[in-house]
């Protein structure tokens, strides 16, 4: 346990000033309460005594002496709050240290006396496990999926049978183990005699159905033959069938084409006939088309030309009146001129420029 810091506790004199034990020694105040209320008491007294003076530069200065000395003391207080501190600290992490030597020295001790127990323990946890794993092996090989066969089983419990179980090493669990085993090579020598079962109805019924395919195919060629031959037999039905069908149109084909020669030959006269008629109509018809046509050209022509007079006429008026216009604007404009001031001739060539546009900013709107 650390101990309290050393404190200057020296009796003091009834007449001696605490300001002066303090001054001597300021950690004397933080372990005696008594000796911090007397300071307390004598810096109150000090100040109640005491007489602050602003309006001179003696009294400030006093003032701030006081205060200065007051302020010392609590720094000198302070200062020697952190020594004590900084001693406390330096011994308590000297236990510390020590502690944790001894807590590491001990555990090493402990645990190399511990040591061979623990390795046993360890080997004996090891041992259990690999016991208990074996067991549940035992358990997972009499699962029996439906993927196994006979031959699958019959290893997997040839593996189970074989191994041993020592009882120098199953311990209290060899009875366990033992059973497990029995367990599964029973279940495993079951479902063997049912798959074993199982496999040889499966091999007959295959064989059955292979005998009763090869029966379906023997009578599948056999119908297939037949099936050829009725067909063989129905084409040569069809093809003599189909040639005499020929023969027949063949014929129909010779009279029809014989007759519809003669009708031809008919028609074919008839129609020349009718196109030389219509041949001399188109000529009669033509030349009065093109008779027509000259009539029709001649009347364009004259019409034509009345049109040219007379949108010809039409614009002459059109420019003789904007020529007009354009004079009796151009005629006032100057005439404005001349009210201006401007003789006739000078107003007649100021509006002959603005007109040219040689007047800047100033145009005559017709």
């Amino acid at each position: 346990m650390a101990t309290a810091p050393a404190v200057d506790e020296r009796p003091a004199e009834a007449t001696t000033d605490i300001a002066v034990i303090v001054a001597d020694n300021p950690a004397i105040v933080l372990a005696d309460r008594a000796k911090r209320d007397d300071l307390f008491a004598h810096i109150k007294r000090e100040i109640a005594a005491f007489e602050p003076d602003v309006s001179t530069s003696t009294g400030r200065k006093e003032i701030k002496s006081l205060a200065y000395k007051i302020t010392r003391t609590k720094t000198a207080i302070d200062d020697a709050g952190k020594k004590l501190n900084e001693q406390a600290r330096a011994q308590i992490n000297a236990v510390d240290a020590a502690r944790r030597e001894a807590r590491e020295e001990l555990t090493a001790l402990a645990d190399q006396v511990r040591r061979p127990l623990t390795e046993w323990e360890a080997a004996e946890e090891q041992r259990v496990a690999d016991c208990r794993a074996d067991i549940e092996a035992f358990k997972r090989a009499a699962v029996v999926t439906l993927e196994d066969t006979s031959e699958t089983v019959r290893q997997r419990g040839a593996d189970v049978w074989q191994q041993e179980i020592g009882p120098e090493r199953y311990r209290e669990l060899t009875e366990e183990a033992e059973a497990a085993k029995a367990q599964t090579v029973a279940t495993l020598r079951s479902a063997m005699a049912r798959l074993e079962k199982e496999e040889a109805e499966r091999a007959e019924l295959e064989r059955l159905r292979a005998e009763a395919a090869e029966r379906q195919r023997i009578e599948d060629e056999k119908r297939a033959a037949e099936e050829a031959e009725r067909r063989r037999q129905e084409a040569e039905r069809a093809e003599a069938e189909r040639k005499a069908a020929a023969e027949r149109a063949e014929q129909k084909r010779i009279a029809a084409a014989e007759k519809a020669a003669a009708e031809r030959a008919q028609r074919e006269a008839e129609e020349r006939h009718q196109a030389e008629l219509a041949a001399e109509r188109e000529r009669a018809a033509e030349v009065e088309r093109a008779a027509q046509a000259e009539r029709d050209c001649i009347a364009a022509e004259q019409a034509a030309r009345e049109e040219a007079e007379r949108r010809a006429a039409a614009e002459q008026a059109k420019r003789e009146a904007d020529q007009e216009h354009r004079s009796k604007l151009k005629a006032e404009a100057a005439g404005g001129l001349v009210t201006c001031g401007l003789s006739e001739r000078a107003a007649h060539k100021v509006v002959q420029a603005i007109v040219a546009g040689d007047v800047p900013h100033v145009s005559l709107r017709f």
